[in-house]
């Protein structure tokens, strides 16, 4: 599983170009394509969601506007079969190394939730 900050900039509705990012948005998306490509995970995967828009963030999770997706520090990443979130719960160590945090899967059936930003209650494997 290799991630290119191209594509975290087109996973999603909105396609992003780098004119459109700010710095810090834009050294967010940097970190976290570097740990991504950390992990080690190696069947493919594609990003289905990363960076978004305000107008994106409302359509999509309303009660979530402060949610690390706005900030290029989170991506989604899509797992129908599970099998990176098995991964991860196989080699719990991974997310450490990587320095990423993991909503829990129970929250994402068909997709994998990983942040550079710790969630409030700094768990690895977080509620939302």
């Amino acid at each position: 599983m290799k991630f290119t900050v191209q594509e975290l900039l087109n996973a999603g509705q909105h396609k992003w170009k780098e004119s459109e990012v700010d710095a810090v948005t834009m050294r967010n998306l940097k970190d976290l394509c570097n740990k991504l490509n950390k992990l080690g995970f190696t069947p493919p995967r594609n990003a289905s969601s990363c960076l978004r828009s305000l107008a994106d963030q409302k359509r999509i999770n309303p009660s979530a506007m402060g949610s690390s997706h706005l900030y290029g520090a989170a991506v989604d990443i899509a797992d129908a079969d599970g099998k990176l979130k098995a991964w991860l719960k196989a080699n719990p160590n991974k997310l450490v190394e990587c320095g990423l945090w993991m909503e829990s899967p129970e929250y994402t059936k068909t997709w994998c939730h990983l942040s550079i930003y710790a969630p409030a209650s700094f768990n690895r494997v977080f509620k939302p």
